[in-house]
């Protein structure tokens, strides 16, 4: 069930540049704690939640923009399922994640009216929203997220985007795009900017379980989502019938498997099954697949996968993967092996993740993990490979190309 928010884009309601320090403030940062504050979280039958995670965020938060500064806002409840916050004057939103429940409540910590407080989070199953982002002209994506709430993904080049896993409440969804560069100005001496653009922001009554319709202005301005022309679509693999055709791939010490098996929470058939551990801050694992030959994908737009993560209880500690697009010398004509990748976070819910071409890692001068760019590898492509960036337990399902209605295959005395 899904509830459908609609962002106006037709106008930027924001466009700011700033220049500023390295580090980001956070509501309250420089105030002293004066309030002793519990948190009891408990599962639906009114047990103890033990070893849940924890997060706590300031309200005006918005992830992918603002820093969750080094995981200090994180943490992980004690056997009797509580634990006790040491929070800077602010207003925050505190919420238990659990990999099938969820909770949050809101926190004005000015307001308090004692010096000890408890807060009980009751978790439900989550609810989910969805919408599209009317997109300006020139604009293929941008980012969406939930204020005051960890969450964050991109939109297809419909603007189309998607949170299957929420907790309940009454959240605002904002739409963006935002960049964090550095830059010498005319007396030589190096600055930071930020540049952040907002599309749009519309409110979201979020229900356990449950479907609310909201939409935001008129229904001509903002049409029924747009699907994607599946005749210039298709899907790579759906691993309904295994994962026979992918190979795992390590450096020295490293390892990993694939397997398949059924997808769960909350999601039907099939899905691959990825058990990988990296062996050093450099190593790596990936999974992967050969295409065949040198494959042509100039007319690639993105791609689109479903993954999700086993929990952690080290919360500090990032989940990631990368998507790969992969030149072999020994099996093309190219001059150089090498790949263009994107790094993604992963969460323990099943999120849908878009890979565009246009917002690939960019290349460095040392092309750090064989990085050359999608430019240089777009016309001679023989494998793809998802990383297990972090290492852990993965569980990845229903590849789609857009832009390509299949492979082309590159023969090998094309030039």
């Amino acid at each position: 069930m899904m509830n459908r928010v609609w962002i106006a884009g037709l106008a930027v309601l924001g466009g700011i540049f700033t220049a500023c320090s390295d580090s980001k403030d956070v509501a309250g940062s420089s105030m002293e704690t004066e309030n002793s504050i519990a948190v009891n979280v408990q599962l639906a039958d009114g047990s103890p939640a033990a070893r849940m995670k924890v997060l706590v965020r300031p309200q005006a938060f918005l992830s992918g923009v603002d820093s969750a500064m080094d995981g200090e806002f994180n943490y992980v409840t004690d056997d009797d399922g509580t634990l006790e916050l040491n929070l800077n004057s602010g207003d925050y939103v505190i919420e238990a994640r659990g990999s099938e429940a969820k909770a949050a409540t809101k926190l004005s910590y000015d307001e308090l009216d004692t010096n000890e407080v408890v807060i009980s989070l009751d978790l439900k199953k989550p609810g989910s929203v969805s919408g599209q982002v009317a997109l300006p002209d020139g604009v293929k994506s941008v980012s969406v997220g939930i204020l005051g709430l960890d969450y964050m993904v991109e939109t297809d080049s419909f603007g189309n985007f998607e949170f299957e896993s929420l907790p309940a409440g009454d959240f605002d969804v904002v739409a963006f795009i935002y960049s964090d560069s550095s830059f010498t100005n005319e007396f030589g001496l190096e600055e930071h900017m930020e540049r952040m653009m907002t599309f749009g922001r519309a409110s979201a009554e979020i229900k356990s379980g449950k479907e609310d319709n909201v939409k935001l202005g008129d229904s001509s301005v903002f049409p029924e989502p747009e699907v994607p022309d599946t005749a210039k679509s298709f899907m790579f693999e759906d691993f309904e019938n295994g994962a026979d055709d992918w190979y795992v791939l390590h450096s020295e010490y490293g390892s990993g498997e694939i397997t398949t098996e059924k997808a769960g929470k909350g999601r039907s058939g099939k899905a691959a099954h990825f058990v990988c551990q990296n062996d050093s801050m450099f190593g790596w694992t990936l999974m992967g697949r050969y295409l065949g030959d040198s494959i042509d994908m100039s007319a690639l737009d993105s791609v689109v996968f479903w993954a999700r993560a086993a929990f952690q209880e080290d919360t500090t500690k990032r989940t990631f993967i990368s998507f790969s697009f992969d030149v072999n010398v020994d099996s093309t004509s190219a001059g150089e092996s090498g790949k263009s990748w994107k790094h993604m976070d992963v969460d323990t819910s099943w999120t849908r993740y878009v890979v565009r071409v246009d917002s690939m890692e960019a290349v460095d001068s040392n092309h750090t993990g064989g990085n050359l760019g999608w430019y240089a590898v777009r016309k001679t492509i023989t494998n793809i490979s998802i990383f297990g960036g972090t290492g852990g337990e993965f569980w990845v399902d229903d590849i789609e190309f857009f832009g390509m209605k299949k492979f082309k295959i590159k023969e090998e005395d094309e030039e």
